[in-house]
């Protein structure tokens, strides 16, 4: 995966609250706001894409852990795609 950087200004109190939050949550003001942009992203599905990763979430909650975090990961992975897809065409 290439990675590019990108920059933005905030403004102080919202660089102190993404600070803060990084700190309460043991990551970094970068997991931070992907976090916000793939958030975002859940809020602009259909309602019907909504519901089937609803649905894909409660079947993997009946799984193993193992079983469990490796559904997730190609849920993960089919999103990103899917994403993709809508993006590029």
């Amino acid at each position: 995966m290439k990675v590019k950087q990108l920059a933005f200004r905030v403004d102080q109190g919202t660089y102190d609250w993404l600070a803060d939050q990084a700190i309460k949550k043991q990551t970094t003001m970068t997991a931070i706001v992907q976090d916000i942009f793939e958030t975002n992203q859940i809020n602009q599905m259909s309602e019907g894409t909504k519901k089937g990763l609803k649905e894909c979430l409660e079947y993997l909650l009946t799984l193993d852990n193992a079983d469990f975090f490796e559904g997730l990961n190609l849920l993960r992975e089919g999103l990103k795609e899917l994403q993709g897809v809508k993006t590029n065409g």
